[in-house]
């Protein structure tokens, strides 16, 4: 069986097991089955695309490979992770942005261009709330805008024992975000540098003059672009944009 970002299994089946022996109910002494309650195809999708993180195979959710223009190459993968691994401010803004809303796990994962110029930790936010909540968080979050916000971009993931190993967060030259198409994830890309130079300084980042956003620096800039093809995996096809 592959491998699969779930927890506690055994618990929910136990859970499960509670509820279905609870399903009878007695009325002027008798017991009779409780009638099932019909469920909306429509609630059935929504409760698909939230499970996505927990059902899809790993490598599904991070592939070996990535191709976008260069082909991007799978160095790790970080257990699933509390939203605390995000900074404070990520959080804040996505409850601006959608009230009702909340980050409720983190799925991250570093790659590498094949000739390892460049790094990019890609981060899946999974976040919860009702399905208006979530719409909010497509329509009103602002990947462009916030990418030039420094004190939300989160940290990369080194990968131990890989040429990654040493990745840090001095090295960060970009970030940016972009939300699947019914605002049931947030996928991210936090690029730098392979050599270990330093990245943007947050003056940078803000004006928009850090080294990987000017033209000097394209592996960085098509690193980016990450962000948005991991988001169209998480997307529901059903949903007219």
């Amino acid at each position: 069986m592959p491998k699969r970002y779930w927890m506690g299994a055994v618990l929910s089946v136990a859970l499960g097991a509670a509820i279905a022996a609870t399903a009878v109910v007695t009325t002027s002494g008798s017991s009779q089955a409780a009638k099932p309650v019909p469920v909306a195809p429509s609630q059935l999708a929504d409760e698909s695309i939230l499970a996505l993180w927990r059902t899809k195979p790993v490598e599904q959710v991070f592939p070996s490979t990535v191709t976008l223009g260069s082909q991007y190459l799978r160095l790790g993968i970080a257990p699933a992770a509390g939203c605390d691994v995000l900074p404070k401010a990520f959080g804040d803004e996505l409850a601006t942005d959608a009230p009702g809303t909340s980050c409720v796990k983190v799925l991250r994962a570093t790659y590498t261009d094949i000739t390892q110029t460049v790094f990019a930790t890609v981060g899946v936010v999974v976040v919860g709330g009702d399905a208006s909540a979530r719409d909010k968080v497509w329509r009103q979050w602002t990947p462009d805008a916030d990418a030039r916000r420094p004190e939300l971009m989160p940290d990369v993931f080194p990968v131990p024992a890989t040429a990654a190993a040493g990745f840090a967060d001095n090295q960060r030259v970009t970030w940016n975000s972009q939300a699947s198409n019914d605002g049931s994830y947030l996928v991210y890309v936090v690029s730098g540098f392979a050599d270990g130079r330093a990245g943007s300084t947050a003056a940078q980042l803000r004006t928009g003059s850090g080294k990987a956003l000017v033209a000097d620096s394209p592996p960085v800039q098509a690193a980016s672009g990450l962000s948005d093809l991991f988001a169209g995996e998480f997307s529901n096809a059903g949903k007219g944009q």
